[in-house]
């Protein structure tokens, strides 16, 4: 009995290991799963974008997890009236603007580099020290959010060249009412809305698109944006978040001075990483001749800016704003050497 006792419990012994080891074998599978996954999402978000002659520069999936991380998306005062405004347009056939005209080319001595620093407004802690550094840069900021007005007034007050970033919808987006600029809307609506971001950051030297691979795809809908800056003289800059955009040619085709963003510096949170496309996109710049690129208001970001600030006059591009650029572009060659 004691025998038959302790060999049937030894074999019970032997089961309950064998089940021990199934159960952490599975464990160990669906941790790893999750760990995987959570690295597939974290590559998602900061996809490290080569800068390339034609080529799109963010896809729709960073887009909307950069959309979840820094903004929220419901980007204008009222709600209600962007809900209430999806009349659709009227038929109309594409517009002669989606037949891209030749980007202006730069073949000055020494080959240009704007940077923008986007998503300005949520926050003041990065801005701050961003407006410290004495280094040509252009901000973007996003009309309506909590500190839009006083990072707009810290700008003017350091001299600093602002763009409005306006909220457009982009193809991961389903309800373009939930941006400032969306599929269905009218051309009245759209200049409407433009118009009261313009006037809500007034001192804006002009607009460059937040999101927006769906709406900028759309000529149509780029148009009214073209005529309203147009009609105030301000530029545009197209953040070409998918290459599908036309929004930099309907631009030109309106009449409105243009760039476009050729890469973005920061789809990584890793400062040497950022630092490393840097210097690529600065290889770029010399095969260009002039290069626009955005990077934000994030920690890794803005401590790479503090380093570069210290020894940008020595790079072999000259740094310039985004107005400084059109201007150098249209004089054909730099006003001095740094």
């Amino acid at each position: 009995m004691g025998r038959h006792y302790r060999k049937r419990s030894g074999g019970i012994i032997k089961k309950a290991a064998a089940l021990a080891v199934i159960i952490a074998a599975l464990a160990g599978a669906l941790a790893w799963f999750c760990y995987d996954s959570g690295k597939t999402l974290e590559s998602a978000r900061y996809q490290d974008v080569v800068v390339k002659e034609g080529t799109a520069v963010s896809p729709d999936a960073g887009e909307k997890e950069g959309a979840k991380k820094d903004t929220p998306l419901i980007l204008s005062p009222d709600a209600a009236a962007l809900s209430s405004d999806t009349a659709q347009r009227p038929g109309k056939p594409a517009s002669p603007a989606a037949a891209r005209p030749a980007e202006v080319k730069y073949s000055g001595p020494v080959p240009l580099l704007a940077l923008i620093v986007d998503d300005g407004g949520g926050q003041m802690e990065y801005t701050k020290r961003v407006a410290a550094l004495d280094m040509p840069l252009t901000w973007a900021i996003i009309p309506y959010q909590r500190y839009s007005k006083e990072t707009a007034a810290l700008a003017a007050s350091r001299g600093v060249p602002y763009l409005l970033h306006l909220p457009m919808q982009a193809e991961v987006d389903k309800d373009g009412a939930q941006y400032i600029i969306g599929k269905g809307m009218s051309a009245d609506s759209v200049r409407q809305k433009t118009a009261a971001a313009l006037d809500s950051l007034p001192g804006a030297i002009g607009l460059n698109n937040h999101r927006g691979s769906l709406a900028t795809a759309d000529a149509v809908l780029m148009e009214p944006v073209m005529a309203e800056l147009k009609r105030r003289g301000l530029i545009f800059v197209d953040s070409r978040t998918s290459g599908k955009s036309v929004a930099y040619a309907t631009a030109l085709s309106a009449g409105v001075e243009a760039l476009q963003n050729r890469g973005f510096l920061d789809n990584t949170a890793d400062k040497n990483a950022i630092a490393a496309r840097f210097r690529e996109i600065v290889k770029n710049a010399q095969k260009r001749g002039a290069l626009v690129v955005i990077c934000h208001f994030r920690p890794s970001t803005v401590m790479f800016l503090e380093e570069l600030a210290k020894n940008y006059k020595n790079l072999p591009v000259k740094l310039v704003t985004a107005p400084e650029m059109l201007e150098l572009i249209k004089e054909g060659a730099p006003e001095g050497e740094s």
